[in-house]
């Protein structure tokens, strides 16, 4: 019974059902918890539930151009570092680095370029089932500084 309800209301039975935007939400949800709870949201009813967890405030704080490249999986250097997460994911790895008083965070992304998963950006190259690109990402002050191919 439970199914057919949640099927009627367009609830996700898994991430890999998640298209777009809702994906995106999913993956940068802090807790397993979270992202289970967000799965059985009705889609008419996930922008309240990424309210109550801060996710839609920090997507609407986003510049509209901004906005715009984070739903084509676009990224470009000067943009916030939220709108790295919401192009591409969380990171597979995040570095932090210091000189002086300047504090860098790189991270590393990393994505499948043959295989099944074609496109996406996954936590370890052993997800892709083929070729994959790691992009390392530098973050000053919460602003991407650098992007860099680095294989």
């Amino acid at each position: 019974m439970g199914t057919l309800v949640c099927g009627a209301l367009a609830c996700a039975s898994s991430p890999e059902r998640l298209r777009g935007l809702d994906r995106r939400f999913y993956q940068n949800l802090d807790s397993a918890e979270d992202r289970a709870a967000y799965l059985k949201v009705p889609k008419a009813q996930r922008q309240t539930f990424l309210q109550s967890k801060g996710l839609w405030d920090r997507w609407q704080a986003l510049p509209e151009a901004e906005r715009t490249a984070a739903k084509r999986g676009q990224l470009k250097a000067g943009s916030q570092e939220f709108a790295a997460f919401m192009a591409w994911g969380p990171p597979a790895d995040t570095q932090r680095r210091t000189a002086g008083e300047r504090e860098v965070l790189f991270h590393t992304f990393i994505r499948c370029t043959s295989g099944p998963k074609t496109g996406r950006y996954v936590q370890a190259t052993t997800a892709c089932d083929g070729t994959f690109n790691e992009f390392e990402v530098a973050v000053e002050g919460g602003i991407v500084t650098e992007i860099k191919l680095l294989n």
